[in-house]
């Protein structure tokens, strides 16, 4: 089971990731376009756990860009019974093209990530 999943995640991985110099995305532009992700991850980018939204801020920007372009193209959120998939697909189409996926994870990177205490469960 761990191996099938580390191969899933391997996967989801971009063939090339994006260095910091392929990287030119506008913060500025893309505080608008996070209105719309602030719905779920909240306005800090903090996650929710209550409905399975993770936490974006502290993300690297390389990781948020390729799941976002995997949620675009149809490689994630497509799968019969992945319903947090498919509430996030039609959220990441609302960015217009590469360069909005750019500008919202710019935006998402001058946030600060605060840590979460960790709860025992009982």
């Amino acid at each position: 089971m761990k191996i099938s999943l580390l191969a899933a995640i391997v996967l989801l991985l971009p063939a090339t990731p994006l260095l910091a110099s392929d990287f030119n995305g506008n913060a500025k532009s893309g505080k608008a376009l996070y209105s719309v992700c602030a719905s779920c991850h909240g306005d800090k980018a903090e996650g929710s756990a209550s409905i399975q939204a993770p936490r974006l801020a502290g993300q690297f920007e390389w990781y948020l860009v390729s799941q976002l372009k995997n949620f675009k193209s149809g490689t994630r959120g497509t799968a019969e019974g992945d319903l947090n998939g498919a509430v996030m697909k039609p959220m990441a189409d609302t960015l217009a093209d590469d360069q909005a996926v750019e500008d919202v994870v710019a935006y998402i990177m001058t946030l600060k990530a605060k840590k979460y205490k960790f709860k025992k469960s009982r």
